[in-house]
Formats: structure tokens, sequence, C-alpha cells
């Protein structure tokens, strides 16, 4: 065991009544436990963390599992955290190939289509990301972790301003229009108003953020939509 580690060793019992001893070095038995919460929380929502029940599931004692969380307040705030990192992976999409020729159209497709992966990841994850946007104006950490999406999507917005699609000094955080459209399509997913995962909605989707995108665009850069036929997903090239 390396020097500073500590080992915590923990028995449970099996369906068939044995005891089974588990081990974990300090560091892992709190990613055991965010593990078995982020599971949870996926299938049932913040309601299924409950560290008295993880606690048997993962192998320890409840008194094992609380060492490392200072309430279930700071667990439910780290999946929520988690959430949002997952999100940005699917925000962090490859840009459109041929950006080189079309800069500006370029930077308008990859912005929409983080739009349209923010609503993909909520029609995949509904009871975790209502967990997540419940949770995110109480936390800190939780907070922490959306602004790395929103940091995604202002990089995209920047190279968009600097080709000039995008209004100079266009910030995505003050875009309430556009999180608008965004927010009101992962309501639908979130609280199953509508049905989405259908063509139907991808077209609903892809309309709603290009009209909400509009107020962010250049003269030039609304020439330059409106000019091009943008399909209903994620774009991976520019149109011909």
């Amino acid at each position: 065991m390396a020097e500073g580690r500590q080992m915590i060793e923990a028995t449970a019992p099996t369906a068939d009544d044995t005891v089974k001893k588990k081990s974990y070095h300090h560091g892992d038995l709190r990613n055991a436990i965010i593990h078995e919460a982020t599971t949870r929380a996926r299938s049932s929502g913040e309601k299924a963390i409950v560290l008295r029940e993880i606690a048997p599931v993962i192998g320890v004692s409840a008194t094992a599992a609380y060492r490392h969380f200072t309430n279930r307040q700071q667990l439910v705030e780290e999946v929520s955290a988690r959430g949002f990192a997952a999100m940005g992976e699917r925000v962090a999409l490859p840009g459109v190939t041929g950006a080189e020729s079309a800069p500006g159209l370029a930077a308008y497709l990859d912005l929409r289509n983080a739009g349209i992966a923010i609503v993909a990841f909520t029609v995949a994850e509904p009871a975790w990301a209502r967990m997540m946007v419940e949770t995110l104006g109480e936390s800190s950490t939780v907070a922490f972790a959306a602004s790395d999406v929103a940091e995604i999507m202002q990089q995209i917005v920047d190279r968009g301003i600097t080709a000039g699609i995008f209004r100079p000094g266009t910030r995505i955080r003050d875009q309430r229009v556009l999180w608008a459209g965004i927010d009101g399509l992962c309501s639908h997913a979130m609280f199953g108003l509508k049905p989405m995962g259908t063509p139907e909605a991808d077209h609903a989707t892809a309309r709603t953020l290009d009209l909400c995108m509009t107020d962010m665009l250049t003269a030039e850069g609304l020439r330059i939509r409106d000019e091009a036929t943008l399909p209903d997903g994620i774009a991976t090239d520019l149109p011909s």
C-alpha cells in the first residue's frame, strides 16, 4: 500500500448469506460511492441517492460511507457536477469539416450542434438532467461544472465573432433567448411534456435553435445562415 493511503475494509452480506469482504483505498471508496449514486440518479433521479442504501451495495458500512461526505447534499452535488461533465463531453464535438472554406458558417453550425447536443443529453438522461438543473442554483460545485459547458460554447462564439457571423462582444451566458429555447426543449424531455427523439422533435429542436440564435448574428451572418440548407440533427460537414 502506498504511503499515506488509507485502506478501508468492510463486510457485507451476500444473497446466499455468506459474508463478502471488500477493500478500498481511501479515494477509491469515495469514487465508488459517487459511481453508485450516479447510476441511481440516472435511473430514478435525486430521490434514489440514499447513502445508507448505497453503502451495502458497494460492500461497506454506512459509517464508512458517511466519512467521505459532510451530508447527503454534498453527494447529490457531486453527482450533478459529473452530469455536467458528461454533458460537456457531448458538447465538445469535433467541428464540422471544411471550416477553413467558410469559418463563419462553420462556427454557426458548431454552436447549433452544441445546443442540439445539450438537448440530446437530456433526452438520453432525463432523470439525471432534472437533478442537475434543480441543484444548479444552490451549489458552487455544480455551477463550476456547468460553467465548463458554457466555456466550450463561448470558444465557438469567439471563433464566430472573428469570422464575422456573430455580433462583436457576444457572451453566451447572456443569450437569454437562446437559453430559453434550449431550456424549454430540455423541459419537454425532463418532464415528458412532448415526445422527443423523433424526426418531428429533431426538426423542432433545430428550428427552435435557429430562431433563438438569430439575434446573435450580424447582418452578414444572417445572410450566410439563411442561404444555407441546414440539417435537423448534428451537422458534420458544411452544406454543399
